[in-house]
C-alpha cells in the first residue's frame, strides 16, 4: 500500500510532487526507508556506504509533478528567482 504525500521541491520552476513515503510503522526500518551498510576498499579505509531500500515502499516510483504558480511559491514556501553571477567560469 502507497502512503502518497505532497512534497514541495525547489528549482529553477518549483513544483509540488506527489511522492511514495516509507511506512513508519515498518518493523526492518522504523520508517527511515531502508539501511544502510558500509564497506572499505582492499587497504581497510572507509570508502562508501550503499543504501539498501527497505520493501514496505518504492523510492524509484515515478514522482508526478505539479507545477505551482511562482506567486504561490514565493508566498507559501519563500522561494526566490534563482539568482544568475556575471563572473566568468574560469
Amino acid at each position: 500500500m502507497s502512503r502518497l504525500r505532497l512534497r514541495y521541491r525547489a528549482g529553477y520552476r518549483p513544483r509540488l510532487v506527489l511522492t511514495d513515503t516509507p511506512d513508519p510503522k515498518c518493523p526492518e526500518c522504523h520508517g527511515a526507508g531502508g539501511q544502510t551498510d558500509g564497506y572499505c576498499d582492499e587497504f581497510g579505509e572507509y570508502a562508501d556506504a550503499d543504501h539498501i531500500p527497505c520493501g514496505c515502499w518504492n523510492p524509484y516510483r515515478p514522482e508526478r509533478a505539479l507545477p505551482l504558480p511562482r506567486w504561490a511559491a514565493r508566498r507559501l514556501f519563500g522561494w526566490t528567482d534563482p539568482s544568475y553571477s556575471d563572473e566568468p567560469p574560469f
